[in-house]
Protein backbone atom coordinates (compact mmCIF):
# COMPACT_ATOMS: atom_id res chain seq x y z
CA UNK A 1 0.00 0.00 0.00
CA UNK A 2 1.24 3.48 -0.89
CA UNK A 3 1.02 6.24 1.69
CA UNK A 4 -0.62 9.36 0.25
CA UNK A 5 -0.99 12.71 2.00
CA UNK A 6 -4.05 14.74 0.98
CA UNK A 7 -3.46 18.42 1.78
CA UNK A 8 -6.72 20.36 1.82
CA UNK A 9 -9.93 18.59 2.81
CA UNK A 10 -12.65 20.73 1.25
CA UNK A 11 -14.95 19.48 -1.51
CA UNK A 12 -12.12 18.68 -3.95
CA UNK A 13 -9.97 17.10 -1.25
CA UNK A 14 -12.82 14.75 -0.33
CA UNK A 15 -13.14 13.71 -3.98
CA UNK A 16 -9.42 12.91 -4.04
CA UNK A 17 -9.70 10.84 -0.84
CA UNK A 18 -12.62 8.87 -2.26
CA UNK A 19 -10.80 8.31 -5.56
CA UNK A 20 -7.57 7.10 -3.97
CA UNK A 21 -9.42 4.80 -1.55
CA UNK A 22 -11.39 3.21 -4.38
CA UNK A 23 -8.18 2.03 -6.04
CA UNK A 24 -7.47 -0.17 -3.02
CA UNK A 25 -3.79 0.75 -3.37
CA UNK A 26 -3.40 3.69 -0.96
CA UNK A 27 -3.45 4.51 2.74
CA UNK A 28 -4.84 8.00 3.30
CA UNK A 29 -3.36 10.68 5.54
CA UNK A 30 -5.10 14.05 5.69
CA UNK A 31 -3.90 17.59 6.39
CA UNK A 32 -6.29 20.52 6.86
CA UNK A 33 -6.01 23.76 8.85
CA UNK A 34 -9.79 23.91 9.39
CA UNK A 35 -10.47 21.62 12.37
CA UNK A 36 -14.13 21.13 11.47
CA UNK A 37 -13.29 19.95 7.94
CA UNK A 38 -10.56 17.69 9.31
CA UNK A 39 -12.90 15.99 11.77
CA UNK A 40 -15.51 15.63 9.05
CA UNK A 41 -13.03 13.81 6.82
CA UNK A 42 -11.99 11.59 9.73
CA UNK A 43 -15.63 10.60 10.29
CA UNK A 44 -16.34 10.02 6.57
CA UNK A 45 -13.27 8.03 5.50
CA UNK A 46 -10.83 5.46 6.96
CA UNK A 47 -8.04 8.03 7.33
CA UNK A 48 -4.89 6.71 9.00
CA UNK A 49 -3.77 9.99 10.58
CA UNK A 50 -4.68 13.68 10.48
CA UNK A 51 -2.56 16.84 10.63
CA UNK A 52 -3.45 20.51 11.05
CA UNK A 53 -0.28 22.20 9.77
CA UNK A 54 1.37 21.24 6.48
CA UNK A 55 4.70 22.74 7.58
CA UNK A 56 4.81 20.38 10.56
CA UNK A 57 4.34 17.24 8.47
CA UNK A 58 7.46 15.19 7.72
CA UNK A 59 6.92 14.52 4.03
CA UNK A 60 9.61 11.84 3.99
CA UNK A 61 7.04 9.48 5.52
CA UNK A 62 4.89 9.45 2.38
CA UNK A 63 5.07 8.04 -1.13
CA UNK A 64 3.24 11.03 -2.57
CA UNK A 65 1.15 14.10 -1.81
CA UNK A 66 -1.95 15.71 -3.29
CA UNK A 67 -2.16 19.50 -2.92
CA UNK A 68 -5.90 20.31 -2.95
CA UNK A 69 -5.75 23.69 -1.25
CA UNK A 70 -6.85 27.01 -2.81
CA UNK A 71 -4.64 28.10 -5.72
CA UNK A 72 -2.91 30.88 -3.79
CA UNK A 73 -1.08 28.20 -1.73
CA UNK A 74 -0.04 25.94 -4.61
CA UNK A 75 3.41 27.30 -5.44
CA UNK A 76 4.65 27.30 -1.85
CA UNK A 77 3.39 23.78 -1.16
CA UNK A 78 4.71 22.36 -4.43
CA UNK A 79 8.15 23.77 -3.62
CA UNK A 80 8.10 22.03 -0.24
CA UNK A 81 7.25 18.71 -1.90
CA UNK A 82 10.19 19.15 -4.28
CA UNK A 83 12.51 20.03 -1.38
CA UNK A 84 11.57 16.71 0.26
CA UNK A 85 11.86 14.82 -3.06
CA UNK A 86 8.26 13.62 -2.83
CA UNK A 87 6.12 13.09 -5.95
CA UNK A 88 3.03 15.29 -5.96
CA UNK A 89 -0.28 15.99 -7.66
CA UNK A 90 -1.14 19.67 -7.66
CA UNK A 91 -4.71 20.88 -8.10
CA UNK A 92 -5.44 23.34 -10.88
CA UNK A 93 -4.96 26.17 -11.65
CA UNK A 94 -1.25 26.37 -11.00
CA UNK A 95 -1.57 29.67 -9.13
CA UNK A 96 -3.46 32.97 -9.02
CA UNK A 97 -0.64 35.00 -10.59
CA UNK A 98 2.84 34.48 -12.07
CA UNK A 99 4.82 35.04 -8.88
CA UNK A 100 7.18 32.09 -8.42
CA UNK A 101 5.82 30.24 -11.46
CA UNK A 102 8.95 30.34 -13.66
CA UNK A 103 11.14 29.37 -10.70
CA UNK A 104 8.89 26.37 -10.01
CA UNK A 105 9.04 25.29 -13.66
CA UNK A 106 12.84 25.42 -13.63
CA UNK A 107 13.02 23.63 -10.27
CA UNK A 108 10.89 20.76 -11.57
CA UNK A 109 13.03 20.50 -14.71
CA UNK A 110 16.22 20.43 -12.65
CA UNK A 111 15.07 17.91 -10.03
CA UNK A 112 12.90 15.77 -12.35
CA UNK A 113 10.47 15.13 -9.49
CA UNK A 114 7.51 13.04 -10.71
CA UNK A 115 4.44 15.26 -10.66
CA UNK A 116 1.15 16.14 -12.27
CA UNK A 117 -1.38 18.94 -12.29
CA UNK A 118 -5.01 18.03 -11.63
CA UNK A 119 -6.71 18.61 -14.95
CA UNK A 120 -8.84 15.50 -14.48
CA UNK A 121 -10.06 14.98 -18.04
CA UNK A 122 -6.69 13.77 -19.32
CA UNK A 123 -7.20 10.63 -17.20
CA UNK A 124 -10.78 9.94 -18.35
CA UNK A 125 -11.33 7.23 -21.02
CA UNK A 126 -13.64 9.25 -23.31
CA UNK A 127 -11.25 12.20 -23.54
CA UNK A 128 -8.28 9.86 -23.98
CA UNK A 129 -10.18 8.26 -26.86
CA UNK A 130 -10.89 11.67 -28.42
CA UNK A 131 -7.18 12.49 -28.17
CA UNK A 132 -6.32 9.16 -29.85
CA UNK A 133 -8.69 9.95 -32.72
CA UNK A 134 -7.15 13.40 -33.19
CA UNK A 135 -3.68 11.86 -33.22
CA UNK A 136 -4.80 9.17 -35.70
CA UNK A 137 -5.30 11.89 -38.35
CA UNK A 138 -8.89 10.78 -38.99
CA UNK A 139 -9.87 14.44 -39.50
CA UNK A 140 -6.47 15.63 -40.72
CA UNK A 141 -4.95 18.66 -39.03
CA UNK A 142 -7.24 20.37 -36.51
CA UNK A 143 -7.52 24.00 -37.58
CA UNK A 144 -10.45 25.29 -35.52
CA UNK A 145 -12.23 24.17 -32.36
CA UNK A 146 -15.12 25.22 -30.18
CA UNK A 147 -15.65 24.31 -26.52
CA UNK A 148 -19.21 24.93 -25.29
CA UNK A 149 -20.07 24.38 -21.62
CA UNK A 150 -22.99 25.34 -19.40
CA UNK A 151 -24.45 24.06 -16.15
CA UNK A 152 -26.27 25.23 -13.02
CA UNK A 153 -23.34 25.31 -10.63
CA UNK A 154 -25.67 26.36 -7.81
CA UNK A 155 -27.28 22.92 -7.96
CA UNK A 156 -23.95 21.09 -8.07
CA UNK A 157 -22.38 23.19 -5.29
CA UNK A 158 -25.07 24.88 -3.16
CA UNK A 159 -22.25 26.53 -1.19
CA UNK A 160 -20.82 28.09 -4.38
CA UNK A 161 -20.90 31.58 -2.85
CA UNK A 162 -18.84 30.50 0.17
CA UNK A 163 -16.04 28.58 -1.51
CA UNK A 164 -13.03 29.48 -3.69
CA UNK A 165 -15.29 29.84 -6.76
CA UNK A 166 -16.67 33.10 -5.33
CA UNK A 167 -13.28 34.67 -4.55
CA UNK A 168 -10.95 36.56 -6.90
CA UNK A 169 -7.85 35.96 -4.78
CA UNK A 170 -8.41 32.18 -5.00
CA UNK A 171 -8.70 32.10 -8.82
CA UNK A 172 -12.44 31.51 -8.72
CA UNK A 173 -15.06 32.20 -11.36
CA UNK A 174 -15.94 30.59 -14.67
CA UNK A 175 -12.88 31.76 -16.62
CA UNK A 176 -10.20 30.75 -14.14
CA UNK A 177 -11.89 27.75 -12.54
CA UNK A 178 -13.89 26.16 -15.39
CA UNK A 179 -12.44 27.30 -18.72
CA UNK A 180 -8.90 26.52 -17.57
CA UNK A 181 -9.91 22.82 -17.89
CA UNK A 182 -10.88 23.32 -21.53
CA UNK A 183 -7.74 25.31 -22.29
CA UNK A 184 -5.85 22.26 -21.02
CA UNK A 185 -7.79 19.99 -23.39
CA UNK A 186 -7.09 22.31 -26.33
CA UNK A 187 -3.44 22.43 -25.33
CA UNK A 188 -3.32 18.61 -25.19
CA UNK A 189 -5.13 17.98 -28.46
CA UNK A 190 -4.36 21.00 -30.66
CA UNK A 191 -1.18 22.75 -29.55
CA UNK A 192 0.48 25.31 -27.38
CA UNK A 193 -1.63 28.32 -26.28
CA UNK A 194 -0.32 31.59 -27.72
CA UNK A 195 -2.53 34.65 -27.39
CA UNK A 196 -6.15 35.24 -26.45
CA UNK A 197 -8.92 37.68 -25.63
CA UNK A 198 -11.76 37.30 -23.17
CA UNK A 199 -15.01 38.88 -22.03
CA UNK A 200 -16.25 37.91 -18.57
CA UNK A 201 -19.37 38.94 -16.70
CA UNK A 202 -21.45 38.30 -13.61
CA UNK A 203 -24.81 37.99 -15.37
CA UNK A 204 -26.91 36.12 -12.80
CA UNK A 205 -25.18 35.39 -9.49
CA UNK A 206 -24.92 39.02 -8.38
CA UNK A 207 -23.22 40.36 -5.27
CA UNK A 208 -22.85 36.98 -3.57
CA UNK A 209 -19.67 36.35 -5.62
CA UNK A 210 -16.67 38.55 -6.49
CA UNK A 211 -16.01 36.67 -9.71
CA UNK A 212 -17.69 35.90 -13.04
CA UNK A 213 -20.48 33.43 -13.76
CA UNK A 214 -20.06 33.68 -17.56
CA UNK A 215 -17.13 33.96 -19.94
CA UNK A 216 -16.14 33.98 -23.60
CA UNK A 217 -12.52 33.31 -24.59
CA UNK A 218 -10.96 33.14 -28.03
CA UNK A 219 -7.36 32.29 -28.73
CA UNK A 220 -4.71 30.78 -30.96
CA UNK A 221 -3.12 27.40 -30.21
CA UNK A 222 -0.10 26.63 -32.40
CA UNK A 223 -1.58 29.11 -34.92
CA UNK A 224 -4.97 27.34 -34.92
CA UNK A 225 -8.14 29.09 -33.69
CA UNK A 226 -10.13 28.03 -30.62
CA UNK A 227 -13.25 29.46 -28.99
CA UNK A 228 -14.50 28.79 -25.45
CA UNK A 229 -18.05 29.54 -24.22
CA UNK A 230 -19.06 28.84 -20.62
CA UNK A 231 -21.65 29.85 -18.04
CA UNK A 232 -22.51 28.58 -14.57
CA UNK A 233 -26.22 29.40 -14.44
CA UNK A 234 -28.07 27.66 -17.30
CA UNK A 235 -30.46 24.82 -16.46
CA UNK A 236 -29.36 22.14 -18.96
CA UNK A 237 -26.00 20.54 -18.23
CA UNK A 238 -24.18 20.78 -21.57
CA UNK A 239 -20.65 20.16 -22.77
CA UNK A 240 -19.75 19.97 -26.46
CA UNK A 241 -16.38 19.99 -28.20
CA UNK A 242 -16.28 20.62 -31.97
CA UNK A 243 -12.98 19.90 -33.72
CA UNK A 244 -12.75 20.99 -37.37
CA UNK A 245 -9.95 19.38 -39.35
CA UNK A 246 -8.74 19.44 -42.93
CA UNK A 247 -10.37 16.03 -43.66
CA UNK A 248 -13.42 16.05 -41.39
CA UNK A 249 -14.85 16.90 -37.97
CA UNK A 250 -15.04 15.24 -34.56
CA UNK A 251 -17.71 16.14 -32.04
CA UNK A 252 -17.65 15.22 -28.34
CA UNK A 253 -21.10 15.53 -26.75
CA UNK A 254 -22.16 15.12 -23.14
CA UNK A 255 -25.71 13.84 -23.65
CA UNK A 256 -26.43 13.66 -19.91
CA UNK A 257 -24.41 13.51 -16.70
CA UNK A 258 -24.14 9.74 -17.27
CA UNK A 259 -23.63 9.54 -21.02
CA UNK A 260 -21.20 11.04 -23.53
CA UNK A 261 -20.55 10.29 -27.21
CA UNK A 262 -17.90 10.88 -29.86
CA UNK A 263 -19.25 11.59 -33.36
CA UNK A 264 -17.51 11.85 -36.74
CA UNK A 265 -18.41 13.44 -40.09
CA UNK A 266 -16.38 13.80 -43.29
CA UNK A 267 -18.99 15.05 -45.77
CA UNK A 268 -21.84 17.57 -46.06
CA UNK A 269 -24.72 15.07 -45.77
CA UNK A 270 -25.56 16.21 -42.26
CA UNK A 271 -25.11 12.67 -40.96
CA UNK A 272 -22.79 12.07 -38.04
CA UNK A 273 -21.37 8.61 -37.35
CA UNK A 274 -21.24 7.55 -33.69
CA UNK A 275 -17.73 6.27 -33.04
CA UNK A 276 -18.13 5.39 -29.38
CA UNK A 277 -20.25 6.14 -26.30
CA UNK A 278 -19.25 6.22 -22.64
CA UNK A 279 -21.46 5.74 -19.59
CA UNK A 280 -21.20 6.85 -15.95
CA UNK A 281 -17.82 8.60 -16.23
CA UNK A 282 -18.35 11.76 -14.09
CA UNK A 283 -18.44 9.87 -10.80
CA UNK A 284 -15.11 8.23 -11.65
CA UNK A 285 -12.99 11.26 -12.63
CA UNK A 286 -10.97 11.25 -9.41
CA UNK A 287 -10.73 7.46 -9.40
CA UNK A 288 -9.19 7.55 -12.89
CA UNK A 289 -6.82 10.29 -11.77
CA UNK A 290 -5.77 8.29 -8.69
CA UNK A 291 -5.01 5.31 -10.92
CA UNK A 292 -2.83 7.53 -13.09
CA UNK A 293 -1.02 8.83 -10.02
CA UNK A 294 -0.25 5.23 -9.07
CA UNK A 295 1.18 4.79 -12.57
CA UNK A 296 3.28 7.92 -12.02
CA UNK A 297 4.65 6.56 -8.72
CA UNK A 298 5.47 3.22 -10.36
CA UNK A 299 7.13 4.79 -13.40
CA UNK A 300 4.36 3.68 -15.77
CA UNK A 301 2.76 5.76 -18.57
CA UNK A 302 0.30 8.48 -17.54
CA UNK A 303 -1.33 11.54 -19.11
CA UNK A 304 -0.80 14.17 -16.43
CA UNK A 305 -0.47 17.82 -17.34
CA UNK A 306 3.04 18.97 -16.43
CA UNK A 307 3.93 22.02 -14.36
CA UNK A 308 5.32 23.59 -17.54
CA UNK A 309 2.05 23.03 -19.42
CA UNK A 310 0.03 24.36 -16.48
CA UNK A 311 2.24 27.46 -16.45
CA UNK A 312 1.50 28.03 -20.16
CA UNK A 313 -2.23 27.65 -19.41
CA UNK A 314 -2.07 30.20 -16.59
CA UNK A 315 -0.01 32.67 -18.64
CA UNK A 316 -2.46 32.36 -21.55
CA UNK A 317 -5.48 33.15 -19.38
CA UNK A 318 -3.78 36.01 -17.53
CA UNK A 319 -2.58 37.45 -20.85
CA UNK A 320 -6.13 37.26 -22.23
CA UNK A 321 -7.45 39.10 -19.18
CA UNK A 322 -4.76 41.77 -19.53
CA UNK A 323 -5.32 42.25 -23.27
CA UNK A 324 -9.06 42.48 -22.81
CA UNK A 325 -8.73 45.09 -20.07
CA UNK A 326 -6.94 47.29 -22.61
CA UNK A 327 -9.76 47.07 -25.19
CA UNK A 328 -12.77 49.33 -25.43
CA UNK A 329 -15.44 46.70 -26.00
Amino acid sequence: MKKILIVGCGGIGKKHIDGFLRTGKFEIYACESDKEKLQQVKSMFPVKEIYENFLDVDLRNFDGAVIATPANFHIEMANRCIDYCIPFLLEKPLSVNLEGVNDLVEKVKKTKIPHGVGYTRRSVPSYKRLKELVDSNIIGEVKMANFYCGQDYRKIRPDYNKIYFAKKDMAGGVLRDFITHFVDLAQWMIGRPEKGYTITANLVFGDCIETDDSALLIGSFSKNLVCFYCNAFQKPNEFIIDLAGTKGNLKYVVVSRNLSKILFADDDSGNWKEIEKFENEPRDYYFYQAQHFLNLLEGKPHNFTTIEEAAENLKFILQAIKMSSMQDW
